[in-house]
């Protein structure tokens, strides 16, 4: 038998056990650019309207947020231009998800090494792992391929760029296969995965703005150097594919080295006896909680350092084009600057809230391993043990919000020698705390009334960033854009906070919250 023996079989299995949630990707992200773009067509459908959105968004800081994306004044590159957050972090974020599950997941929960018991070779599962997320991810670049075609857009350039999506996407897939053999759990391969997808945001953005050779350390900025609706050319789509196949063959032969269930990063031993903060229910939660917290707020931090690094350049493009001015709102350039900025305080949001879902999330293992009943069979109730945890998250992603806030003010206020930015900024954070508290309600009501449908907190959080993000760029009337968490505060500190807007969500967060600890207390523990 060799080591890819059963694949097929490994392949069928992981699609009947997972199909929901990759059909759910695909088709999501599918009907969110096929929404967006049928938006962006109606909107920019004569010459005219496409050299003035070339001419708006071709800065400096606009390049930070969405690269340089060549052929602008085509209704194609136009697509692709407001594609691009999408595409930069829910492409990666696929792949990331669909690998973890199949691999380090099931190597964690130990039916892995049940499987590998049958006639299925040692590298069977891996590699059916990777094959199955490769044709999910050519699905998704088929159907962005055929809507953009189906709007008008060039038929070879948009193939180019289908295929540029499914590339991207096989990179960071093959770095998630290459990350499970090195992390023995779930939660380090995701957070290095995430990292790896913020730090090739940033690096593609600096490249951008320094058109320099930095964007090459990106994939992300591969995608962009096709350029496929202007002067197209399909080498950096062979570099993506060569990159993907290299780190999966890597992946594959690490696989081959260490035993089933473990890594090639073991973690340290543990002490024989806790300590006694350890062993108090805060601790505890404290010691559970602390990977993804500081995973976040370190991601908080260098983000919104580089953004308010950045302000010169945003100031410099509002210089170099007035017809900036009218794309972003009108005003001064002061009031053009707080609408950037607000920008940056509502990506900070997202980030915050993110932690509070992968956190709060992670309670359900806890359920599922059969850990918490052995805490609860100590005499402590429920709601004191669900109160700690929720109370641990709340403070990290608040610290979150807040430090990443100070971060960015701080920066900006340096660059710009104006030290009023540090409480301007903070203050805006702090606007944004109801999102918080809204998406701690939803998790925690997820949790106790309907554990399985603990995902719908990802499908909220996606559709709420991208509504916030490109709605006004989608034409969305306003009222879809104010129903977003992300946007219902408003874009502080560019307009006043809406402080009817912020109590809703606040009330809405703490009757979720109600609701959460009355269905885990009365449902049973563990529930399927």
């Amino acid at each position: 038998m060799t080591s890819f023996a059963g694949t097929g079989s490994m392949a069928r299995v992981q699609w009947r056990t997972g199909w929901k949630g990759i059909v759910g990707w695909v088709v999501g992200l599918f009907a969110v650019l096929a929404m967006s773009a049928g938006s962006i067509a109606a909107l920019y459908d004569t010459p005219e309207k496409l050299r003035g959105y070339a001419a708006s968004v071709s800065g400096g800081a606009m390049a930070m947020l969405s690269g340089r994306v060549a052929g602008l004044e085509t209704l194609g590159g136009v697509l692709a231009n407001e594609f691009s957050f999408v595409i930069a972090f829910f492409v990666p974020i696929m792949a990331l998800a669909l690998v973890v599950r199949a691999t380090r997941r099931e190597e964690e929960a130990g039916r892995l090494e049940l499987l590998l018991a049958s006639r299925i070779g040692r590298l069977a599962p891996l590699a059916a792992a990777l094959l199955v997320t490769l044709a999910a991810l050519v699905g998704l670049g088929a159907l962005t391929t055929a809507t953009m075609i189906g709007l008008g857009a060039d038929a070879g350039g948009a193939i180019l760029y289908g295929a540029g999506v499914s590339a991207l996407g096989a990179v960071h897939a093959g770095a998630t296969a290459v990350l499970a053999q090195v992390f023995q759990n779930t939660r380090s391969v995701w957070a290095s995965g995430l990292a790896l997808v913020v730090v090739s945001y940033i690096l593609r953005g600096i490249g951008a703005i320094q058109e320099s050779w930095v964007i090459w350390t990106s994939p992300l900025g591969w995608l962009d150097e096709i350029r496929p609706f202007g002067d197209a050319r399909a080498w950096p789509l062979i570099l993506s594919a060569a990159t993907a196949a290299a780190l999966a063959a890597l992946a594959l032969a690490l696989s081959a080295r260490h035993d089933v269930g473990a890594a090639l990063l073991r973690p340290r031993k543990a002490p024989a006896r806790a300590s006694t903060t350890l062993r108090s229910p805060f601790g505890l939660a404290l010691y559970e909680h602390r990977g993804p917290i500081l995973g976040w707020l370190l991601l908080s931090v260098v983000l919104m350092g580089v953004y308010g690094g950045l302000t010169k350049e945003v100031i410099a493009a509002l210089e170099a084009n007035p017809d900036l001015t009218d794309f972003i709102g009108s005003g001064g350039g002061e009031q053009i600057l707080d609408r950037i900025e607000a920008m940056f305080v509502q990506m900070q949001a997202m980030l915050a809230a993110a932690l509070v879902i992968q956190a709060v999330g992670s309670l359900r293992k806890e359920e599922d391993a059969g850990r918490l009943e052995m805490q609860l069979v100590e005499g402590r109730s429920r709601l004191a043990w669900l109160a700690v945890h929720v109370l641990v998250v709340t403070v990290g992603a608040v610290m979150t919000q807040l430090l990443g806030s100070l971060v960015l003010g701080w920066t900006t206020g340096a660059v710009l020698d104006e030290g009023g930015w540090v409480g301007k900024l903070l203050g805006a954070g702090v606007a944004q705390l109801p999102v918080v508290v809204f998406f701690i309600g939803l998790c925690v009501a997820l949790l106790g009334l309907w554990p399985k449908g603990r995902p719908l907190a990802w499908v909220v959080f996606g559709l709420a960033a991208v509504i916030a993000w490109m709605g006004p760029g989608m034409d969305l009337p306003q009222r879809v854009i104010d129903a977003s968490p992300f946007a219902a505060v408003g874009a502080v500190p560019a307009v006043e906070a809406d402080v009817t807007a912020a109590v809703v969500l606040t009330v809405l967060g703490l009757a979720l919250l109600v609701a959460g600890f009355v269905g885990f207390r009365r449902r049973d523990v563990p529930r399927g």
